[in-house]
C-alpha cells in the first residue's frame, strides 16, 4: 500500500486541473489552484509564528472553505491539524484547547493567510507522522485527540473509494471539524472533484444542491436525521439522476429509514465507524438496503472485524482493525497499525457476515453524528444549587438516532427545587453546545448505583431512553423492575398480586395493549419480581403508593389508569383516593383490601401475617410462600402443584411477607376517590372476595361493580382475553 499526502496531491491538482472547482461555499467556488494558493498562505503563517514540524495547531473550524484551506495549510507546513467542532461554548472550546495543547490556534474567520506566498512541505515525510488529530468525548467527559496520520487518512480514502460508484463531486452538509468532514475532504482530494459545503440543518439547501447540474454531486455523507429530512423535502420522491450514493452514519441508523430511503430509490449505503478508525470501517451495499436493513454492512477493503466474547445470541463487543487505524491518543503511547480497536460497541453478525450494531458505546450519546458525552452534561447539571446528582443518557430517537436524557435528583428542602425543564435547559446552554441539551429531565428520588455507589447507568438508559424492561431505584438501596407492553398514546399502569410478578401478567398486559391505543406499564412491588429486597420485611402501603408516583414522575406521565390484580387491586385503590389528580380511572380485580372486612376477617388477616413472618423467619422466602398459599387457597390447591409451580412461588416467598404485614390501608380515604373505578370479581371465585367486592363498590363514589361469570381468581394470568376486554370497558377504551 502506497501513502499519498493529501498536500501533495493538492499541489498535483493546481498544476494539472487548477481551474476546475474544487471547493463550493455558497455563492463563492474555489478552484484547485486557488485553494492550493489559501494552503501556502497559512502555511506560512504557522511556519511565521515558529510552529515546528510535528507540533500541533488547532484551527477553530467553522464549515467554511477557509477552514479547509487552514487545514491543509497547517499541513503543508509540516505540523499537524487539530480542527475544533463548530458550534461549542466558549468552554467547551478552552477544554479542546488545553486537551490539544497547540502551538499556535487559527481562526480563520478572523485571520486570512499570505496569499501569494509559495512553502515546500518538509522532506522526508513519514506515513507514520501524525496528520490530524480528531477529537473525541470519549466516555470520560473530556476530550481525547485521536491521532491520524496521513497512511491511515490515505487508506480511509482509498478503502472508501474501491467500494463506491465513480464519484463526481461530492455533497457535503457535514463540518470539517470531525472525522467524517475530513474523510469526505481526502476522498475529494484522492479524486481531484469538488466539495460543495453546506448547511447542516437545511434540507432544502441539499437538495437543490444535489439537483444542480454544475458540479453534478454524485455522492453525499449524511448522518440520520439529515437523510430524514432530505426525504421528507422530496415527498419521498427519487433523489437526481446524477446522485450515486448516499453514506449514513455517525450514530444509530434506523431500520426504517433505510427502508424508506431505498423504496425512494435512493441509494442509501448505511455505516459503521469511529474517529479511531478514520471513520468508516463497515458499509452496506446499496443494492442489499432493502434486503439487510438493520446491518451495517461487511469490512471495507483492508479493515476486518470481530466479535468479541459472544453471547448465546451471538452479541458481543466489536473489535476492529485495519489500515487505516489511528495511532493512538494524545499524551498516551503510540499504538502500531496493526493493533486491534476494542470499540466498546455491541454488536453481532448476520448470516450473510455483516454487521448488526446492537448499540453504540455504552456511555457515549451520538445526537445526528455529534458526539455527547454524558459525564461532561452532568457536571454542568450539577452546577445547578438545586441539583445534586445527575445521570444523562441517550434515547432513541428517529430524526437524530438518539436524543440525550437527564435523571436529576433534587437537593432536599432546596427553596422552589422543583424546577421547570427549560429552567434547567437555560442553564445548561450557558455552558454546553445546543446538541449536548437534554430534551427532558426526570425527577428521581435516587440514582440507581452499585454496592460500591458507582452510578447503574444502564438502569437509568432503561428507564429514560425507551427501553422496554429495567428498574427504578428506590431511596434505601431498593429497586422497583417494570416492564412496558405497547406505545399508545394512553398509559396504564398494571399492578400483580401476591406471590405473582409483573411478568405473570405479560398476556394480560399484550391483550390490552393490542388494539394500539394505550401503553402498558407492569410494575413488580418490593419484594416480588425483579424488585427484590435486600431485607426482606413488611411493608407500609405508603412506601408502595410512593413507588408508583415516582414511576410515573420518572416517565413524565401526568396522569395514568390503574389496574391492580388481587393485592395490586388494593395498590391501586389506595394510589387512586391518595394521589386523585394522577389517576385517570382505576379497575381493581378481587382486591383483598381486608380493612373494610368484618371482625372476624380481619382477625384471619392478622392470623395470616403472623403466620407467614414466623415461616419466613424459620425456612425464608419458601416457607412463606407454602404458609400463605395454604392460608388463601388451601392445603389442596398446594399440594396439587407441579414442582416447577411450587418453585416459581417459593422464589416468590419474599412478597408474600412483604404483602400478609402491609399497613397503612385508609378505609376512609376510599371516599375521595374521584376516577372512574370498578370493582371486579370471578363468577367462580371463592366466595371471600365477593363480599369486600361489594363493600368496596358501595365506599367509592360511582364505583361500578361487576361479576364475571365463569372466571377465577387467577384468571387475568391463565384467561387474560375476557377479562382484558372488560377492563377495556371500564376504562371506556373502545373494543
Amino acid at each position: 500500500m502506497t501513502t499519498w499526502y493529501a498536500d501533495d496531491l493538492l499541489a498535483a491538482h493546481a498544476r494539472d486541473a487548477g481551474d476546475d472547482p474544487a471547493v463550493i461555499d455558497g455563492a463563492t467556488t474555489l478552484t484547485w489552484r486557488a485553494l492550493d494558493a489559501r494552503a501556502s498562505g497559512w502555511a506560512v503563517r504557522v511556519r511565521e509564528a515558529g510552529v515546528l514540524p510535528g507540533e500541533r495547531v488547532a484551527v477553530l473550524a467553522h464549515p467554511s472553505m477557509e477552514a479547509v484551506g487552514a487545514i491543509l495549510g497547517v499541513i503543508r507546513a509540516g505540523a499537524v491539524a487539530a480542527p475544533i467542532p463548530a458550534g461549542l461554548t466558549a468552554r467547551e472550546v478552552d477544554a479542546v484547547v488545553a486537551a490539544v495543547a497547540p502551538s499556535l490556534v487559527l481562526r480563520p474567520g478572523d485571520r486570512a493567510p499570505i496569499l501569494g506566498a509559495t512553502i515546500t512541505p518538509p522532506e522526508p515525510r513519514d506515513p507514520e507522522a501524525p496528520a490530524v488529530v480528531v477529537l473525541t468525548s470519549g466516555t470520560t467527559g473530556r476530550p481525547r485527540g485521536v491521532v491520524l496520520s496521513a497512511r491511515a487518512m490515505a487508506a480511509s480514502a482509498d478503502a472508501w473509494l474501491s467500494v463506491m460508484p465513480p464519484v463526481s463531486g461530492w455533497a457535503m452538509p457535514l463540518g470539517v471539524g470531525h472525522v467524517a468532514g475530513l474523510g469526505i475532504l481526502w476522498r475529494a482530494l484522492r479524486d481531484g472533484v469538488p466539495v460543495r459545503l453546506l448547511p447542516s440543518a437545511d434540507p432544502a439547501a441539499l437538495l437543490d444542491a444535489l439537483r444542480a447540474p454544475e458540479p453534478p454531486l454524485s455522492h453525499a455523507s449524511l448522518v440520520p436525521g439529515q437523510l430524514a429530512r432530505l426525504l421528507d423535502a422530496t415527498g419521498d420522491g427519487p433523489p437526481p439522476a446524477t446522485v450515486r450514493a448516499v453514506l449514513v452514519g455517525g450514530g444509530p441508523i434506523p431500520t426504517s429509514l433505510v427502508e424508506r430511503a431505498a423504496r425512494a430509490g435512493w441509494p442509501v449505503i448505511p455505516t459503521y465507524g469511529l474517529s479511531e478508525m478514520g471513520s468508516g470501517v463497515t458499509a452496506l451495499a446499496a443494492e442489499e438496503a432493502l434486503a439487510a436493513p438493520g446491518t451495517a454492512g461487511r469490512p471495507l477493503p483492508g479493515a476486518s472485524l470481530r466479535i468479541e466474547d459472544p453471547d448465546h445470541d451471538g452479541v458481543g463487543e466489536i473489535v476492529v482493525s485495519g489500515s487505516s487505524r489511528s495511532s493512538g491518543y494524545l499524551g498516551e503511547p503510540t499504538v502500531g497499525a496493526d493493533a486491534p480497536v476494542h470499540t466498546g460497541d455491541l454488536g453481532r453478525l448476520d448470516g450473510a457476515g455483516r454487521l448488526v450494531v446492537v448499540d453504540r458505546r455504552m456511555d457515549r450519546i451520538v445526537r445526528g453524528g455529534e458526539n455527547v458525552a454524558p459525564a461532561e452534561v452532568e457536571e454542568v447539571l450539577m452546577e445547578h444549587p438545586a441539583v445534586s446528582e445527575a445521570a444523562v443518557v441517550g434515547r432513541p430517537d428517529a430524526l437524530w438516532g438518539q436524543v440525550p436524557v437527564a435523571a436529576i435528583v433534587l437537593e432536599p428542602g432546596f427553596p422552589g427545587a422543583d424546577l421547570g425543564d427549560e429552567v434547567l435547559a437555560t442553564h445548561a446552554r450557558a455552558s454546553l453546545a445546543g446538541f449536548k441539551i437534554p430534551v427532558s429531565f426526570a425527577r428521581l428520588d435516587a440514582l440507581p448505583r452499585t454496592s460500591g455507589g458507582k452510578l447503574r447507568r444502564e438502569a437509568v438508559r432503561a428507564l429514560l431512553g425507551g427501553e422496554r424492561a429495567g428498574e427504578l431505584a428506590r431511596p434505601g438501596g431498593d429497586a422497583i423492575g417494570w416492564r412496558v407492553t405497547g406505545d399508545g398514546p394512553h398509559p396504564i399502569v398494571l399492578l400483580h398480586g401476591t406471590l405473582s410478578t409483573a411478568a405473570q401478567l405479560d398476556r394480560l398486559a399484550a391483550a390490552l395493549a393490542a388494539p394500539g391505543d394505550v401503553t402498558v406499564h407492569a410494575l413488580d412491588r418490593r419484594g416480588s419480581g425483579s424488585s427484590r429486597l435486600a431485607d426482606p420485611r413488611p411493608l407500609d402501603i405508603d412506601g408502595h403508593v410512593a413507588d408508583l408516583v415516582a414511576y410515573l414522575d420518572a416517565r413524565g406521565i401526568t396522569q395514568a389508569s390503574l389496574v391492580g390484580v388481587s393485592f395490586g387491586g388494593a395498590l391501586a385503590l389506595e394510589a387512586a383516593a391518595r394521589h386523585p389528580a394522577r389517576v385517570a380511572a382505576v379497575v381493581a380485580w378481587e382486591p383483598p383490601y381486608g380493612a373494610i372486612a368484618d371482625a372476624a376477617t380481619q382477625a384471619w388477616f392478622r392470623a395470616l401475617a403472623a403466620d407467614t413472618a414466623r415461616a419466613h423467619a424459620e425456612r425464608g422466602g419458601p416457607g412463606a410462600a407454602e404458609t400463605f398459599l395454604r392460608a388463601v387457597a388451601g392445603d389442596d390447591a398446594w399440594d396439587r402443584l407441579p414442582e416447577r409451580a411450587r418453585a416459581f412461588l417459593a422464589a416468590e416467598g419474599d412478597g408474600a411477607l412483604v404483602d400478609a404485614g402491609l399497613t397503612g390501608l385508609d378505609p376512609a380515604g376510599l371516599a375521595r376517590i374521584t376516577a372512574r373505578a370498578a370493582i371486579l370479581t370471578g363468577g367462580a371465585s371463592e366466595a371471600f372476595y365477593a363480599p369486600i367486592a361489594d363493600v368496596l363498590a358501595a365506599r367509592i363514589p360511582g364505583a361500578l361493580r361487576q361479576t364475571l361469570p365463569g372466571l377465577t381468581h387467577p384468571s387475568p394470568i391463565t384467561e387474560p382475553g375476557p377479562v382484558a376486554a372488560v377492563i377495556r370497558a371500564c376504562l371506556e377504551l373502545p373494543a
